[in-house]
């Protein structure tokens, strides 16, 4: 090389790596450096008045008068449809061959640029037919460089009709530069740094790819020339996707194949299902087995047989075609003995004797080699797992399990968690995420399945279906313990979760309950063909819902059409809209939350709602209903009727006085989905007060409100409260810690459980190692003649991100003692990263007196939860001194306390005290006002009385987690108190 070109190169290298950490911190990083691209840069399909008004342009109105009522989910970042489905299109020249089709697809996009954006270049990516299904794939180039992350998806059935399309494409300006400005030596240094490289074992390899990136700036969505380079990681482990542009350096994607997750069970003499199982003989499928020099490898049956003239050495280790197992901790288990020609060596891998050999080593290459059998049998088609994947096990460090892009690695036992690779369904899933990667690899040579909660929701599927046993994790802590359960009642978007093993659940439970009503063998079908459909997108709701489309295209086998249905789309529709994310997508709710209100009733409640597709039935028009609850009391139901309006409904919440009012909306269509507004209601609604209340005392947190920080029990390490200006974290596109205090400008004050400073790690400062607390001064509730004083406090909380979600409580107490003593008044384990109002009477679970006071409890009991939280705006209300009717009018001292614990698992206690002697009845409705359990009726003595509720209803049988309440009778009034139970 000339030497002034080795100057320049030495150079370069000096300024990108100067520069390259600047650069990487201007992107989103994530756990373990990881970089995404910017929040829904690329797919945009959330905004109802851009969908509507995409769906009235000329072009697309022309074409549904061409084809028929065709519809289409649009990406509101190009214009274009993301997808689109209809009535089939017979297309021209179109013949039952790769060639012929791919021309007939590509004379079909020539002839409508108005829907694709004029007529880009394309490099076909795929044609193929599964199942009677023509998935045609296609890349648009730009001078021989090919774009990046655009869905350009087209599927055609085997009589030649158009079903559905979609294509994401971003505008492509004639001036993109295609010539890189950085040699890719430059590329390769600039990709690696933000991570831990060690040259003694680490290495990079690549840039020499070139493509162009759509990248999301504040002035729209511009291509990048980006180099391709790969960089592997040996601590931690790492095999990362690094995307380095072209011009400056600077890493813009990172992606890491390594998956870690947890799942388990056994192999040998194996473990067939828990690691505390009895061994259980099985024969070894699969395996090598060397006799001399020749080499063979084992039947079903375990059986092998090999030429030998005279004396000849067998020998065998635990690997085969498919799994090679090392042990990470210790010589790997191995065979060798010399016998003699018609002679019998049988092998008999065991815990002692010889060969020996550790039971993580028997089980995992017994359990990759069933899982592996499995999926082969479900598609002979599938080829990307044939290899001898490595399977590492006692690889150090506890509790954990991961895929890397190649392999499969099991933790040694440690920390309370068996082998890993002794749990079965540990090993299932983790060969799951190598399915999901594989397979997209194999149809659509892309970087595999990017979305995490859909490869963690598919990799339980697959342990799941396998076993027929919606358990995950069976044993993982120990006997009795598990991981998580595909058998649950998550929901979009209510249950989504910076963890994609939390917002995988969502999916997963779908093809559960879908398992429970097709049986297995087509539920099993119908999961893993839709992945020939490759849904993928780095927005979890965006790539769920792909699935449910391409889980109803492939069970269209028979004629290709989706606007008639399919032959289990009941079947299939149902179960997607038991977790929110089938055709319940298409429901748009949207309504203005009602302010506070004078004493002046009724309350008109309005809303529009639409349904925004004609291919699955449309909406139920008997479904709009209004739900409210006064004062604690169950949710009564209201039907909404139309108002004239275009798509407008409308119910009242009657005339009340004095009184703190809940509600929320819901609508479904004729398939069963349901919509509520807002979304997660009932968990989440909205909340108003009625009546002239006054405000006697508040605290915005601008200035020090004096409130304490600490408690004699507090025992956190940090995310210690604090008063500050919150910043912002987030994790998944969800956000974790506000961004903004909720003080109206010019506020910017709040209290918060820590700050990190920007662009530190997810996690940094979070509530870590015990307790929190956060206390008021004392205040008085009695003084100045206001009656039923009111509580009013904004709060910010999530506990569902991090590797055990759903695992800590948020509390809040108050005391009418200055201290003394606390009653509960939120105790509760949902995640609810909004800022949320709470209104509460005083009353309702204490009596007012001048020495008031109210503390907020947040805590991380589990070292690996993260947890947040936020409080701001504190007010104390009431309203003026009157005697009209209506001012709460049970008898003084006569009340039913907050229940404890609240939320609870098993057992909750219900208090509650009488004034004088009465006839009383305790009674648990669940939020539809149907009648769980009486649980205490007949007369009682005034005084104290407590009843326990063991969570069953009248027929002894369980109940599910949820909402309910708790109302007490006393002589023809009543008082209720919400419960949460948390299973």
């Amino acid at each position: 090389m000339p030497p002034h070109r080795v100057g320049w190169l030495i150079l370069a290298l000096f300024l990108v790596t100067a520069d390259v950490a600047t650069a990487i911190n201007r992107s989103p990083v994530e756990a373990g450096g990881a970089i995404a691209l910017p929040p829904g840069s690329l797919v945009r399909t959330g905004d109802p008045t851009r969908q509507r008004d995409l769906g009235l342009r000329p072009a697309w109105q022309a074409f549904r008068a061409a084809y028929g009522p065709w519809e289409a989910l649009w990406n509101e970042a190009t214009g274009t449809p993301h997808r689109a489905f209809g009535p089939g299109i017979p297309l021209e020249g179109f013949a039952n061959d790769p060639a012929a089709v791919d021309h007939a697809v590509r004379r079909f996009v020539v002839r409508h640029p108005q829907l694709f954006g004029g007529r880009p270049a394309l490099e076909t990516v795929r044609a193929a037919q599964v199942g009677g299904i023509w998935y045609l794939t296609y890349r648009q180039t730009v001078r021989g460089v090919p774009v990046l992350f655009e869905d350009w998806e087209f599927r055609v059935g085997a009589n030649g009709n158009l079903m559905l399309f979609g294509a994401d494409a971003h505008p492509m300006d004639a001036r993109v530069e295609t010539r890189p400005l950085l040699v890719g030596a430059v590329a390769r240094e600039a990709a690696r740094a933000g991570l831990d490289f060690d040259p003694a074992t680490d290495r990079i390899e690549g840039g020499e790819q070139l493509y162009l990136l759509p990248y999301s700036a504040e002035d729209g969505i511009h291509p990048r020339l980006v180099y391709d380079v790969r960089v592997q990681t040996a601590n931690p482990p790492g095999n990362w996707i690094a995307l380095v542009d072209a011009a400056n350096g600077e890493v813009l994607w990172r992606h890491n194949l390594v998956r870690p997750s947890i799942d388990g069970n056994v192999s040998g003499d194996v473990h067939l299902v828990l690691p505390t199982d009895l061994y259980s003989r099985r024969p070894f499928a699969h395996e090598t087995v060397t006799v001399e020099n020749n080499t063979v490898t084992t039947d079903a049956a375990g059986h092998y047989s090999a030429p030998a003239s005279g004396q000849a050495k067998v020998s065998a280790k635990l690997q085969g075609p498919f799994v090679t197992v090392t042990n990470q901790n210790g010589t790997n288990a191995s065979f060798s003995v010399t016998s003699h020609d018609g002679s019998t060596v049988d092998i008999l891998w065991g815990s002692s004797g010889s060969p020996l050999s550790l039971d993580s080593e028997r089980d995992g290459f017994y359990h990759v080699n069933v899982v592996h059998d499995y999926i082969t049998t479900l598609d002979p088609g599938f080829t990307g797992d044939n290899y001898s994947m490595p399977c590492k096990v006692e690889v150090a460090g506890t509790c954990n399990a991961f895929w890397d892009g190649n392999g499969l690695n099991f933790y040694a036992a440690g920390g309370g968690c068996p082998s890993a690779a002794t749990m079965p369904d540990v090993v299932y899933h983790e060969y799951g995420h190598s399915i999901n990667d594989k397979l997209y690899l194999q149809v659509s040579g892309s970087f595999g399945m990017l979305n995490g909660a859909l490869h963690e929701g598919m990799a339980d599927v697959n342990a799941a279906f396998l076993q027929d046993d919606p358990i995950i994790g069976q044993g993982f802590y120990g006997p009795g313990t598990s991981l998580r359960t595909l058998d649950n009642t998550f929901r979009w978007p209510q249950d989504r979760s910076g963890d994609p093993h939390v917002t995988g659940l969502i999916i997963a439970g779908a093809f559960w309950d879908l398992r429970q009503a097709v049986g297995l063998s087509l539920a099993d079908s119908l999961a893993h063909f839709a992945k020939y459909g490759t849904p993928d997108d780095f927005d979890d709701g965006v790539a769920m819902s792909e699935y449910f489309l391409e889980t109803l295209v492939w069970d269209d086998r028979n004629d290709g059409n989706l606007a008639n249905g399919t032959p289990h789309s009941a079947a299939i529709t149902a179960a997607f809209n038991q977790h929110g994310i089938g055709t319940s997508y298409f429901i748009d709710i949207y309504h203005v939350a009602l302010a506070d209100q004078p004493d002046a009733g009724p309350y008109p409640v309005t809303a529009t709602i639409r349904y925004t597709s004609t291919a699955f039935g449309g909406l139920d028009p008997a479904s709009p209903t209004l739900h409210y609850a006064v004062n604690g009391a169950p949710y009564v139901s209201a039907p909404m009727s139309p108002t004239g309006n275009p798509d407008q409904y409308t119910a009242s919440i009657p005339s009340t006085s004095r009184a703190i009012v809940h509600y929320h909306l819901s609508a479904g269509d004729v398939n069963g989905g349901v919509q509520t507004e807002p979304p997660g209601a009932p968990s989440r609604d909205h909340v108003f007060l009625v009546g002239p209340a006054v405000q006697s005392l508040a605290y915005d947190m601008e200035a020090d409100p004096g409130w304490t920080v600490g408690d004699p029990l507090d025992n956190a390490t940090t995310g210690v409260w604090i008063r500050a200006e919150p910043v912002g974290t987030s994790t998944g596109g969800v956000q974790v810690q506000p961004e903004l205090d909720h003080t109206p400008d010019p506020g910017s004050l709040c209290f918060v459980t820590g700050n990190a400073a920007p662009g530190d790690p997810l996690g940094t400062n979070d509530v870590d190692g015990g307790r929190t607390t956060l206390t008021t001064p004392v205040f008085d509730a009695v003084s100045g003649g206001m009656q039923n004083p009111i509580i009013e406090y904004y709060r910010w909380y999530t506990n569902n991100s991090g590797a055990s979600p759903t695992s800590d409580f948020w509390r809040v107490e108050i005391s009418n003692d200055a201290g003394a003593n606390w009653v509960p008044v939120e105790g509760t384990l949902e995640t609810d990263n909004t800022w949320r109002r709470v209104l509460f009477f005083i009353g309702d679970y204490l009596t007012p007196t001048t020495q008031m006071r109210l503390r907020f409890i947040a805590e991380d009991l589990d070292p690996t939860s993260l947890v947040e939280a936020a409080v701001d705006d504190f007010r104390l209300l009431g309203f003026p001194a009157t005697t009209a009717v209506g001012d709460r009018p049970i008898p003084a001292r006569t009340e039913l306390m907050a229940a404890t614990p609240n939320p609870f698992r098993d057992l909750t206690r219900l208090r509650y005290r009488l004034a004088t002697p009465a006839t009383v009845t305790l009674r648990i409705f669940d939020v539809g006002g149907r009648l769980v359990r009486t649980v205490e009726s007949g007369t009682k003595e005034a005084g104290a009385h407590t009843v326990v509720w063991d969570g069953r209803d009248e027929s002894g049988r369980s109940v599910p987690s949820g909402s309910f309440f708790a109302r007490l009778s006393v002589e023809g009034r009543e008082i209720a108190r919400r419960l949460i139970r948390a299973r």
